[in-house]
This record gives structure tokens, sequence and C-alpha cells, in this order.
């Protein structure tokens, strides 16, 4: 089958999609027994989450959507709509963008991950937990793709060491990479989009949700790591030689190390930090949002310092991140003044 039949089945698949969404929007506002504003509601929420869920539309075109229709249906007006767009955890997860932009360019990303890999003296099983754990911990600060993505091929190195290596062990090295970095991204606010949508709703602050969120990804890690290989019994006994390419510390790489660890620690001791600099300041009580401010510290100092340029920041920040973490609050915010999220929560309350 050629691409052009594939493309064109492709666009037929999302069209019908399109299609179906639209008309399960309009049965809905016309048939739901609620009324108008929370009916509106209610079936943007359902036309959104099927284009979120199938990806007929890129899910930033769809994020967009949100904030044009609640406008033309009454919901809410242009400025609240596009208010949630510049909301403070939009400049905290651009924040974290920056550091881990600043922690790639210098390449500590790839130092941490070789190092500990160093720590495993040629024993397969250990330098697999290394893997793992190296890759969750990585992506508490760093994309979860990007960490996968850095992580898979030394994993793959490893492994091609041995051309006995069974296909179960390749399976369960990769999907343990995988999932590493999909649990890793829960340990803090910045590690993953739908950590500060939950975190906005609660009035969660960095320290809050590591208290929460640390804890669940110490449990998940090992029940990942024991279900994988109770479901693929891999051979982790070999040995191995590897050399890894060398990264030596310099000048910009300690800079960038000591900004990563003053904005972590300033991220997880923000709610004591507050207090202390608005008082200094004369502002008690007038600085809100610290860990959105302590974001866009990190980026100034990241560009002032020159360990990475706005350049390099831009060409690695995901805007359409933003954006959809934009459209996903904008939506919060119809479905809350519309009265349908009550409606939602009502219905499922046995």
């Amino acid at each position: 089958m050629s691409n052009t039949t594939l493309n064109k089945n492709g666009i037929n698949k999302s069209v019908i999609i399109l299609i179906s969404a639209v008309i399960l929007f309009f049965v809905l506002l016309y048939t739901l027994p609620f009324d108008r504003n929370a009916n509106s509601g209610l079936a943007l929420l359902a036309l959104i989450a099927v284009l979120w869920l199938t990806e007929a539309l890129h899910v930033t075109i769809t994020a967009l959507m949100v904030p044009l229709l609640a406008i033309f249906l009454g919901l809410v007006n242009t400025s609240t709509a596009l208010a949630t767009f510049a909301d403070p955890n939009i400049f905290l997860f651009f924040g974290g963008f920056a550091l881990a932009t600043a922690l790639h360019i210098q390449q500590l990303d790839k130092m941490i991950a070789n190092k500990i890999m160093a720590l495993a003296k040629g024993k397969l099983s250990v330098a697999i937990m290394y893997l793992f754990s190296v890759t969750a911990f990585l992506s508490m600060w760093v994309s979860n793709t990007a960490t996968a993505a850095m992580m898979l091929p030394l994993a793959m190195g490893v492994l091609s060491l041995d051309r006995n290596t069974e296909h179960n062990t390749y399976v369960f090295v990769l999907l343990g990479i995988a999932y590493s970095a999909s649990i890793g991204g829960m340990g803090t606010l910045v590690g993953s989009p739908p950590n500060n949508i939950v975190a906005t709703q609660l009035h969660l602050t960095f320290a809050d949700w590591l208290w929460y969120g640390l804890p669940i990804m110490l449990i998940l890690m090992p029940l990942m790591i024991g279900t994988l290989y109770i479901v693929f019994k891999p051979k982790l006994n070999m040995r191995f030689e590897q050399e890894f390419e060398k990264v030596e510390m310099n000048k910009s790489r300690w800079i960038t190390l000591g900004i990563f660890v003053f904005i972590a620690l300033s991220w997880v001791f923000s709610s004591q930090m507050n207090p202390i600099l608005s008082g200094l300041l004369g502002l008690t009580g007038k600085i809100g949002s610290f860990d959105s401010v302590i974001a866009l510290a990190a980026a100034v100092i990241i560009c002032i310092t020159g360990v990475a340029n706005w350049k390099q920041i831009q060409d690695n920040t995901d805007w359409g991140v933003l954006m959809l973490f934009g459209g996903g609050l904008t939506l919060s915010a119809v479905l809350k003044n519309s009265g349908a999220s009550k409606i939602l929560a009502d219905g499922i309350v046995f």
C-alpha cells in the first residue's frame, strides 16, 4: 500500500471522527435536560474529549479551540477565556523547559547517566536497575520523552554486547525505561503537564506535590519492575564491558549544576523562602505563585550566565504543550463557571 493511500485513509478517518464529534456536540447541546450554560459546557467537554483522545486534530489545535468555542457559546468573555494561557503554572512549566535545556546543552544529563552506568561494574542486572533509576530521576526534571530517548541508546549499547541476549530481555529493558520515564514524571510538579493541571485546581506548591508524588513514584517503580520481570522473565546474569562517551566537567557545566541544585532546592523549600524574601523586600503576603517566580528566575539566570541562550531555550521548549496546558485550564474554568462540573460531580456520587 502506497504512502499516498495511507495518508488518504488517515485523512478520511480524521474527517469522519471530526464530523461525528460535531454531531455529538449538537446532540448534547440541544437534548441534555440542564440549563443552557450547563448544556453548552458538557457539550464542549464531549467535543474536546473526543478530539483529544482520537487526535483527529492536533492536540494543540484542539486546545486552542477551547477558548474560541467558549467565547462563541457565550460561556465566558474573551479576557477570561484567554487569561488561563498566562496562568502562573504555565510559566512554571516554561522554567522547567529552560532548566532541561541547560542540562541538555551542557550534556549534564548524559554525564549523569554515564557515571551511574559505570557504577554497575559490568553486571547487567545492576546496570539495568541503575538505568531505570536514573531514567526516573531525570524525568522528574526533563521531558519524559527526551529522557527515554537519551537512555534507550545506552540500554541498547549494553544489550547489544551479547548476541545471545533474548528477545524478552530486550523487551523488559526497553519497556522498563519507558515506564520509568512515565513514573518519574509523577515525582515533581514540572515532571509532566498533567501534574500542573491538577496542582492548579488543588492549589498545590512544588513542595506539596513532592510530598505526595515522590512516595507514589517510589512505590510504583518496584511494582513496575517486578511486574515486568514476572511477565517477561528476562535473563539478567550476563556481564559486559562498555566504553561510554566521556563528558568532562568544565566551568559552564559546574555553573549549570549549581543553577540546577539551587532551583531544585528553591522549589522544594519555596513555602519557607517566600515569607523570608517577601519580608526582606517589604512585600509580605504579596508574592503569590512563588514556584513560578523561581521558574522565571531560572530562565533568566540560565541566559545571563550563558549556559544556554534564548534561541536554544526557544528551540527546546515545547510551546504546543504550554498551549495544551492553557486550553485545559480554560476548559476547567468553563466547566466550573457553567455549572457543568457540579453536574458531573453529582453524577458520580452514589
